[in-house]
């Protein structure tokens, strides 16, 4: 049955409805989005179809692309582990520069915020939205356009690997928790012991992806 596109630009909504069943496992990663297909879910012309599955493929989310469509990237435990060592050093010089902000306690505050988020999530798309919104406030107040718009492209896709890892309610919980530790530090003023468990929050997360994937899996399906 067709969906039903609420009025805005219509490549804006499919866009981030694709994004939403990329993120969610509805779609995974190494399908194809083939643009007939498409037009007919959303019932819409091609053009719109195209531009989204563009912005896609800008978000690097996509290969191959061609007239018909496009198909999804995968990426194996070697693409994922640089591509986390590349998060984890902008993260990690976020939360150093963060740290000349006049008004700190405004982003402690925000961070709090976030941090209740991810509490109170009852899904996974719940958690990893509060989750982006919580590093995000660092990126947001680190004063560096460029370090804001890598992470906001770039976090997206370790997210799609990381929500392979994070299962279960401990897993969700123990992520809570380091946040709670990034925070305290920093309210603290000690922006350097923050810096040090934003590091190895990151770590930890590939970590539980390591105990989940061998080295050589593609990361595809979610994996019992």
């Amino acid at each position: 049955m067709p969906e039903k596109i609420i009025k805005q630009t219509l490549s804006e909504q499919i866009y981030n409805i694709l994004k939403e069943d990329i993120l969610s496992g509805r779609i995974l990663m190494g399908d194809k989005l083939t643009n007939r297909e498409l037009q007919e879910r959303f019932q819409v012309s091609s053009t719109p179809v195209r531009d989204a599955i563009n912005r896609l493929s800008k978000d690097g989310l996509t290969q191959e692309v061609s007239k018909s469509g496009a198909q999804l990237i995968t990426f194996d435990y070697s693409y994922a582990n640089e591509l986390n060592d590349f998060i984890t050093f902008l993260a990690c010089r976020a939360v150093m520069l963060s740290s000349t902000e006049p008004d700190t306690e405004k982003l402690v505050e925000k961070l709090q915020m976030y941090e209740e988020e991810m509490a109170g999530a009852k899904t996974s798309m719940e958690y990893f939205e509060a989750d982006f919104r919580y590093h995000k406030v660092f990126f947001d107040h680190c004063g560096n356009r460029f370090m804001k718009e890598t992470y906001k492209q770039y976090n997206f896709i370790r997210t799609l690997l990381i929500r392979y890892a994070i299962r279960t309610e401990d897993e969700r919980d123990l992520g809570i928790r380091q946040h709670r530790g990034i925070t305290q530090a920093f309210q603290k003023k000690d922006y350097e012991k923050a810096r040090k468990l934003m590091e190895e929050h990151y770590l930890s997360g590939m970590q539980l992806a390591r105990e989940h994937y061998r080295e050589g899996d593609t990361f595809r399906e979610n994996k019992k």
